[in-house]
């Protein structure tokens, strides 16, 4: 028989046991609610298992209840499947991690993220990416066995690289540098595959976001037909928690 627990949603600044609303994990209603430590909170709903399967329901209902605490609040948000064995122990993470996540909460109060995504169209990826050289290396190798041409293959992947590397700098300058200096703060996501152009996250103020919106709409416009935009938010500030919350209290069986 599995022994209760607390899962964790996120922390925020609150000093008082509240009720917020009502979660679902594997079909099991339960309350979300406050369990404070001086005046940090960690939001919690009740559980009876510790090792949860990131299911789309089970993920959605995760970042369902972030988004309802973000509402009212600034939010330090916790990975999905993190469960606590009881109040004394989420007390303790709180006290070990105490001015860290007072430090966070008013570095992230007021502000969200949004996600940017941009890639090729499908239509425009060749187009755009064969100069005259590359144009002129295709049809070299075009139809020819592979021992004939193997070097000027070599040549013309290296070429390729390249131009797609240049491109990819090219569209950032124009896109993501402009939005940077919208934003309080903004990373690029370091792998993504040949037809991404970049994948970012941006930190917004909330007065800014009407702003930062039509400037993405604005840039959008600008690379119609060619580049397409995959622009998502607001989220819980997940890629700008710059803290590691220490969970080694846990005592998880």
């Amino acid at each position: 028989m599995s022994m209760p627990g607390k899962y964790i949603y996120c922390f925020i600044k609150e000093k008082d046991a509240i009720n917020i609303c009502s979660s679902s994990f594997a079909n099991i209603i339960s309350p979300v609610y406050t369990l404070p430590y001086k005046d940090i909170s960690a939001v919690i709903s009740n559980t009876d298992v510790y090792e949860f399967d990131p299911t789309r329901k089970n993920v959605l209902n995760h970042q369902r209840i972030i988004t309802k605490v973000m509402e009212k609040y600034t939010v330090v948000p916790v990975a999905f499947g993190t469960v606590s064995n009881n109040k004394k122990d989420i007390e303790s993470i709180i006290t070990s991690n105490y001015e860290q996540l007072r430090k966070q909460i008013e570095i992230l109060e007021d502000k969200s993220e949004v996600g940017l995504k941009v890639t090729w169209d499908s239509n425009y990826f060749n187009q755009d990416v064969e100069n005259d050289e590359i144009k002129v290396l295709k049809s070299k190798v075009f139809g020819k066995e592979e021992d004939e041409v193997l070097l000027d293959k070599i040549q013309l992947g290296k070429l390729v690289q390249a131009v797609i590397e240049n491109k990819k700098v090219e569209y950032s300058d124009k896109i993501y540098a402009p939005l940077s200096e919208l934003a309080v703060d903004s990373k690029l996501k370091d792998e993504i595959p040949i037809k991404t152009v970049f994948n970012s996250y941006f930190l917004v103020k909330n007065s800014e976001s009407e702003k930062f919106d039509k400037e993405v709409e604005k840039l959008s416009r600008v690379f119609e037909n060619k580049l397409v935009f995959n622009y998502t938010g607001p989220w819980p500030p997940y890629n700008f928690v710059d803290i590691r919350i220490n969970f080694d209290l846990e005592n998880k069986e």
